[in-house]
């Protein structure tokens, strides 16, 4: 009996501590980890119908997708609410070309409803929340995350809160959408997979918090600003940051025609040239500071997806290069094969050595007089260096001084601009 009373004894005991111990785990954790979430309750973003007809001549290059026969490398898990069987279909295409774009280990939960809206209005999204947590590497502890964007970083579904949806959607019934998935709609009809492509990348991240209240601007909230305000400046390179906020200079600066956006991949896939934020002189809530400008990215250019209006006629199913660039900064991972053109049009190519260290030599056969653009680009798609060489139709091309590479894969391009054909070829750094 004592001996059983003892061991009983023991046992309360062990669970004491493990309590104890399971308490005080809990209270360092956060500590170490203090959470932090907004949720939102109105549309950021809306979209809205161009009055002026689409050009359809321009519209070859951009009803082109994302190849969709690679494998996925995100799952958007999307919950369907009033929407005909053709309106969903349409709507899943569009989510399957961003799984094609973006990385995320975590499932991306879409709230979609198909219902009438304001007559001007093709669709509106936001992200269900916005987040943050101090002491994790690769977050900002003072910047608001996007839902989807925060728990990929996190590495885990936001379940320290109980959400579950990461972006929220609406689409208006009431349209006369074009829901084929050819990106050819005809003249007087909205192709909706082009704005549902719009909308999710608002949802997703491309999105900023700046609004007018009465004479002032305002941008942060709890005095956090989102991530995607960490890329806007001035053409004087003055950070849309370091404004006081609120205020009249802040206001200023948002109806100013003059914002840009310092995304560093974002200004190389723009040939170096900061992109234009749509700023106009009356700001507009949903549509100013969270798009680019109609008017260096108008209907027909390739960038044009995230512009804050689209005719109808038009058609645009990529989200472009300076897009995809910006969301690589905010912290998305992105598809390596994304802007990746894997067509090796030629065996007659040699590229040694491979893996290599701090040189590489491209050697040719049956090549005559050409001129060469070498690129070289990492995993993610994010241009390295690009060269244009002559080449003379003798000995080979050396690459030099790519010792300081950081180790990893990366995919070499070369582009013969007389004949356009292009060679693609992995390569690895140790």
């Amino acid at each position: 009996m004592k001996k059983n009373s003892l061991l009983k004894t023991r046992n309360v005991l062990n669970k004491i501590l493990i309590l104890f111990f399971l308490i005080s785990f809990c209270a360092t954790f956060s500590q170490k980890h203090n959470f932090k979430e907004i949720k939102i309750t109105e549309p950021i973003c809306t979209y809205h119908p161009d009055p002026e007809p689409f050009d359809k001549s321009k519209i070859e290059n951009l009803r082109k997708s994302v190849n969709l026969t690679n494998s996925a490398c995100s799952n958007f898990v999307v919950n369907y609410d009033g929407f005909t069987p053709e309106a969903q279909a349409a709507f899943q295409y569009a989510v399957d070309i961003w799984a094609h774009i973006i990385e995320s280990q975590v499932p991306i939960n879409v709230n979609a409803k198909f219902e009438v809206l304001g007559q001007n209005t093709l669709g509106s999204a936001s992200p269900e929340t916005l987040n943050t947590i101090s002491g994790v590497p690769g977050i900002d502890p003072n910047a608001w995350y996007p839902a989807a964007l925060y728990e990929k970083l996190l590495g885990q579904d936001r379940g320290e809160f109980g959400g579950t949806n990461d972006i929220k959607a609406s689409f208006n019934s009431n349209f006369d959408f074009y829901f084929g998935l050819d990106g050819n709609p005809p003249s007087g009809k909205h192709d909706f997979v082009s704005i549902v492509l719009h909308e999710l990348g608002h949802g997703l991240g491309f999105v900023g918090y700046a609004r007018k209240n009465e004479l002032v601007g305002e941008l942060r909230s709890n005095n956090r600003a989102l991530i995607y305000d960490n890329y806007i400046q001035n053409n004087e390179n003055v950070s849309i940051l370091s404004l006081p906020d609120p205020s009249v200079e802040l206001l200023t600066a948002i109806t100013s025609n003059n914002l840009f956006s310092n995304s560093p991949t974002a200004v190389t896939q723009n040939a170096n040239i900061l992109p234009k934020i749509y700023a106009p002189s009356e700001f507009n809530q949903g549509s100013s500071y969270s798009h680019w400008d109609e008017f260096v990215f108008p209907a027909g250019n390739s960038n044009s997806l995230m512009t804050p209006r689209i005719a109808s006629g038009e058609a645009n199913h990529n989200p472009g290069d300076i897009t995809i660039g910006f969301f690589k900064d905010m912290g998305w991972g992105i598809c390596s094969t994304l802007s990746i053109d894997e067509v090796n049009v030629s065996s007659n190519i040699n590229v040694w050595p491979n893996p290599f260290t701090d040189h590489i030599s491209i050697r040719f056969t049956n090549l005559n007089s050409s001129k060469l653009q070498i690129k070289l680009a990492d995993i993610k798609g994010s241009l390295i260096f690009s060269k244009q060489v002559t080449y003379d139709g003798g000995d080979s091309i050396n690459l030099n001084d790519l010792g300081n590479l950081q180790k990893g894969i990366y995919f070499m391009t070369i582009t013969n601009t007389s004949s356009n054909l292009r060679f693609t070829e992995k390569i690895v750094k140790y």
